[in-house]
């Protein structure tokens, strides 16, 4: 008696696994590029996913005799912990091991093929080598258990044919979610570099000015900084543009320091830099300009030669109210900066905008309040 004709199923098994994890990690991966690095919550939602998918794939079944049997249950679980590591690998398991039984010999089994993957790391060392090694171990290792369980020279043409499907099956998945996976790193990557400034790591100006187009078009007020180096030229003057760059990347990163999650923070051009946040209350505002003009001013920048270098930033704030002109909102921020200039440098000087910031909340409130366009 021949079990070939089950198959059949390997097809819709194979489209089931691929559509799962394709989607989940494609849904996973908006803001960032999935993988075992990700925030827990993603690795283990994607676990999850792919365990619903066992679950499925669990009830086409190859009988061979009694209780044994082989399914193609064990590819997503396989999957998952290449591309989401121990944390999705674990939850995918969990997920089979309390919907389907619990402490059964063929869950045990399973975890007898999944701890050796989770203690290896393979996701790690994950290369075309290292997966192929993985599967064709897996496949042996499930041949001589089954084997040693029922008639091997009455079913080995089963057995193997079933071992090469499910390895082809695997190698189909795991190679389209691969080329899945390196076009969306490609994407991040290139949209890192169209809006990351290439120095200083944090936005270019081609994101200020988007950030500014969307506080236009939603109609929401925020909080405006411009900020300047003082006497940037000496710098690069006295010892040298590489010391010069190494100063704005320090600034940068005191500027990510000082500011919340939901602010904004970019070079706006030279030594100019700006932050957009999303709080336009004057105080608010006020403390953090302060705050970072402060941390400038009392931060050792120090060169490759070991030379220490002291600067001080000037600071001008304002706002952006809801319906206003984005230029006109640049235009008068940028005169706050050019009085602060004026007056002294090393200090922070408010537009007269900021004493409209009550106005500011009475137009997002209305904003909120009127109905969306369907």
């Amino acid at each position: 008696m021949t079990y070939i004709a089950s198959f059949s199923s390997f097809y819709s098994d194979a489209c089931i696994t691929y559509a799962t994890l394709s989607v989940a990690y494609f849904a996973l991966s908006q803001n960032a590029p999935f993988s075992y690095q990700s925030a827990w919550w993603k690795r283990v939602l994607f676990g999850v996913l792919a365990g619903l998918a066992v679950l499925y794939l669990n009830q086409d079944r190859l009988l061979l005799a009694g209780n044994i049997y082989y399914s193609l249950a064990m590819i997503p679980m396989i999957l998952v912990i290449f591309f989401g590591g121990a944390v999705s690998g674990v939850a995918c398991y969990l997920v089979n091991f309390g919907f389907n039984g619990g402490f059964t010999l063929d869950n045990l089994f399973i975890g007898s093929i999944i701890l050796p993957l989770l203690l290896s790391g393979v996701w790690r060392t994950k290369t075309n080598r290292v997966f192929y090694l993985t599967i064709g171990i897996i496949a042996l290792y499930r041949i001589i258990v089954v084997g040693s369980f029922v008639n091997f020279r009455e079913l080995w043409l089963d057995i193997l044919l079933y071992q090469v499907a499910s390895a082809l099956c695997l190698a189909i998945c795991y190679h389209a979610l691969s080329f899945k996976q390196r076009h969306i790193h490609a994407f991040f990557s290139m949209r890192s570099k169209a809006t990351t400034d290439s120095l200083t790591r944090i936005n270019n100006r081609a994101s200020v000015d988007y950030r500014m187009m969307l506080q236009h078009a939603e109609r929401q007020s925020c909080g405006l900084m411009l900020l300047d180096l003082d006497n940037f030229k000496q710098v690069n003057d006295t010892y040298g543009h590489l010391a010069g760059d190494g100063v704005l990347v320090s600034v940068g990163a005191i500027l990510q320091d000082c500011v919340r999650d939901e602010d904004f923070v970019g070079r706006y051009g030279g030594e100019e830099f700006i932050v957009i946040t999303s709080s336009y209350e004057p105080q608010h505002i006020a403390a953090m300009a302060e705050r970072i003009r402060t941390q400038v001013e009392e931060f050792d920048f120090i060169t490759e030669n070991g030379d220490v270098i002291r600067m001080t930033v000037s600071i001008g704030t304002s706002l952006y109210l809801a319906g206003m002109s984005v230029g006109k909102a640049i235009e008068l921020v940028d005169q706050a900066l050019y009085d602060a200039k004026l007056e002294g440098k090393n200090r922070v000087v408010s537009s007269r905008l900021m004493s409209l910031s009550q106005l500011a909340e009475r137009v997002n409130r209305m904003v909120a309040k009127k109905p969306k366009r369907q």
